[in-house]
């Protein structure tokens, strides 16, 4: 009869059932998984500078910079890939040929090419940064700068000169910085007109390069960059954003140390709430006796 009540499994049954519906699907899933991690370790070709640079010739356009990113890591890691001369010149070949090769890998290609420390490899990327303008890409100019300033070189200071006058703000703010690295002194006048730049990062970074070349022209910024009260509601930064940039004045201002220094950096040493930047002042005050 239809109303009648369906007889309850037999324990045999409620087996077979728990077995077909949970256990056998999971040990198939279990086993496909196994499967498809072997067939991947099996065909995984490790990846070699000329495998890269083959991609990154014949590849698709979006695999490119992919590839070009990678290329750079590699180079950069400790024990990575052989720097040798074939692959420079090839790297050295992508990076100058605008007409096959877009602009971020091209930046890519500079910074790979940075990992190889000779000579040749710099005279490329000066020649290409020469050539660099601002009607280029500004990330393909960023990382030459950042790849040409990486040889600390004081010849190449005046070369970055003229990216202080930028129309991008991104160009300015690293000319800005890798100018003081470079240790120029030449360079002072032109950054000391930086101080008055529109974009806050530019006047920042200025003033951190003019301290590191023992100019004081940029000491009432550096004050301004320990305000914490200002970083946090008129420049919006977060707590990370904060310290970085009270650390990186504290450590300028032991360059440039004078009796008001001194003061602020014990001030801020006792009461700041970042053990970061407290830290960092009291290295200030012991590195400057």
């Amino acid at each position: 009869m239809s109303d009648e009540l369906k007889p309850e499994p037999l324990p045999n049954d409620r087996r077979k059932v728990f077995f077909g519906l949970f256990v056998f699907p999971m040990l198939i899933a279990v086993t496909m998984a196994i499967l498809l991690s072997g067939i991947v370790l099996l065909t995984h070709e490790e990846e070699t500078p000329e495998s890269l640079i083959t991609v990154i010739k014949t590849g698709a356009p979006s695999k490119r910079w992919q590839k070009a990113y990678e290329l750079s890591n590699e180079l950069n890691r400790e024990g990575g890939m052989l720097r040798g001369a074939g692959i420079m010149n090839e790297v050295i070949h992508i990076l100058n040929d605008e007409e096959h090769y877009d602009a971020k890998t091209r930046a890519y290609m500079a910074m790979a090419l940075s990992r190889f420390h000779n000579e040749e490899a710099q005279s490329a990327l000066r020649t290409a940064l020469s050539k660099a303008d601002d009607e280029d890409d500004p990330k393909l100019t960023l990382f030459l700068m950042w790849a040409v300033a990486g040889y600390q070189n004081q010849d190449d200071a005046k070369g970055m000169l003229r990216f202080l006058e930028s129309q991008h703000d991104d160009l300015r703010k690293t000319a800005a910085y890798v100018l003081g690295a470079l240790n120029d002194k030449e360079v002072i006048p032109k950054l000391q007109r930086s101080l008055e730049d529109s974009v806050i990062d530019v006047r920042w970074n200025a003033a951190l390069s003019l301290a590191r070349l023992g100019d004081k022209s940029g000491k009432d910024i550096l004050y301004q960059m320990l305000d914490r009260t200002a970083l946090h509601s008129i420049h919006e930064l977060d707590e990370p954003g904060i310290e970085q940039v009270m650390v990186n004045a504290a450590k300028a201002l032991k360059l440039i140390f004078d009796e008001q220094t001194q003061k602020i950096l014990e001030h801020i040493s006792q009461t700041d709430p970042s053990l970061k930047v407290r830290e960092a002042a009291l290295y200030a005050l012991s590195q400057s006796h």
